[in-house]
């Protein structure tokens, strides 16, 4: 391997795991009634420049071997449905009503989906980058998961702009908070915008570091001897899932905590009918550990803050749930005007400005579901072509991480941020790249 892949691999490495953090140039920040309109800024990321350059460096490095791969997957289906997807968005623009919010919305779609194929194509030729990749992700999610800690134990976060954190306060309105009786407790955000982001994240994270002790214990087996590599890999797996799950725990979110337990049954169900014995006892000592983790929590801290999440006539879950059915007939009625072209790709919340005119900005906020957003956006022809992807996807990746392409379509129920938010769109192309085993056949 020459200089140039490795710098291009570990830069790969490098994104994984800054990827959380929020680090943006806001050049033009948008106003309504006072206060910002998160879905109308136009922002640059740090790793958006960071995978800028490395696409500069893939295409200068081997421009001739990809322009052969691209030519060899003309036939591919997955190919040709992402591609379907990119042009459909770039038309979108045409009969969106903000059309900058489209081109910004085109040039993310288009992002992630240059780092969909950049990371199978580098796995295809390095097939152990895959768990290189997979121990970024763990990284981050242990460093979120630790921030989320310190976040919540000491009930506040603070701001730092070159690490894209800004401070939270848990008593002003509009933070995201437990409330129960005269108490308000700060769910951790980590470093991402919402902690059900932070959850849906850790949720992953966590069934990524399952499968890798899954796959440790198996080359164990057939090893010899264990050798001081496996050792500290090994510790650092379970250190990640402790630290990762206690960050879930302290986000509330349910989303991610559904996420995580029907990712986690999966996988237990798969290890039973494959008969995986290390598997099994894997995920035994996990369940073992999340339960004294949930067992410790309740012993140290009021058991309503888990109950008052669970609870829908709590005040501020009615308030939510009244906020997420009010989005959901919006939604359908938006959806009614342009079912087959949709509104636009970004423009969602702009169809909702112009239609309600007397509210702050912050109220203007996609649809709490990825599959309404999308047919919304795109309508039902990208619908049935991310459809299609998905389904083809599935195929082509082993039963053991299908349990990652189910959790992120049970994070997509509940929210948004997998389609409308920056993180989301490259976190969802990231986790369908490290999902298949390999996308280089035709069928």
């Amino acid at each position: 391997m020459n200089l140039l892949n490795r710098f291009i691999n570990w830069g790969l490495c490098l994104f994984v795991f800054l990827l959380p953090w929020q680090t943006r140039w806001i050049y033009h920040d948008e106003f309504v009634r006072g206060s910002v309109w998160e879905y109308g800024r136009l922002s640059l990321y740090g790793t958006e420049i960071l995978l800028a350059v490395l696409i500069i460096l893939v295409l200068v490095g081997n421009w001739r071997r990809h322009c052969e791969a691209c030519l060899a997957g003309r036939s591919n289906p997955v190919v040709l449905t992402t591609l379907a997807i990119i042009v459909y968005s770039a038309l979108s623009i045409l009969w969106a009503t903000d059309k900058t919010l489209a081109a910004q919305g085109l040039l993310r779609i288009v992002e992630g989906a240059v780092l969909f194929w950049l990371i199978i194509d580098q796995i295809r030729s390095n097939a152990w980058l895959k768990d290189k990749f997979k121990l970024s992700l763990i990284g981050a999610g242990l460093v979120q998961g630790g921030l989320a800690i310190y976040q919540f134990f000491t009930q506040s976060t603070f701001a730092f702009k070159w690490l894209g954190l800004s401070l939270i306060d848990v008593r002003e309105p509009g933070t995201s908070a437990i409330e129960f009786l005269d108490e308000r407790w700060l769910r951790a955000y980590g470093a991402l915008p919402h902690p059900n982001i932070l959850g849906g994240f850790l949720a992953i994270c966590l069934l990524v570091a399952i499968i890798g002790l899954w796959n440790l214990k198996e080359r164990l087996k057939q090893s010899s001897e264990i050798t001081k590599q496996d050792y500290w890999l090994n510790l650092f797996h379970w250190m990640a899932i402790v630290i990762m799950f206690i960050g879930l725990l302290f986000s509330f979110s349910r989303s991610g905590a559904l996420a995580l337990i029907i990712g986690f049954i999966y996988l237990t169900i798969i290890a039973f009918r494959k008969k995986l014995k290390s598997a099994l006892v894997v995920n035994l000592k996990t369940a073992v550990v999340f339960l004294a983790i949930v067992g410790l929590f309740l012993v140290g801290f009021p058991y309503q803050l888990l109950t008052t999440r669970l609870d829908p006539q709590a005040r501020l879950e009615k308030w939510s749930l009244e906020q997420r059915l009010s989005a959901q007939q919006q939604a359908q009625t938006i959806f009614k005007e342009q079912p087959l072209l949709g509104v636009g790709l970004g423009n969602y919340t702009k169809v909702m400005k112009d239609k309600i005119t007397d509210a702050p900005g912050w109220y203007y906020q996609p649809v709490h579901s990825w599959y309404w957003l999308v047919l919304t956006e795109l309508g039902v022809i990208v619908f049935l072509l991310f459809a299609f992807l998905i389904v083809n996807l599935w195929r082509k990746t082993d039963s053991i991480s299908r349990s990652l392409i189910i959790a992120l379509l049970i994070l997509g129920l509940f929210d948004h941020y997998l389609f409308s938010l920056y993180f989301g769109i490259i976190f969802w192309w990231l986790i369908m790249s490290l999902a298949p085993k390999d996308l280089t056949q035709n069928r």
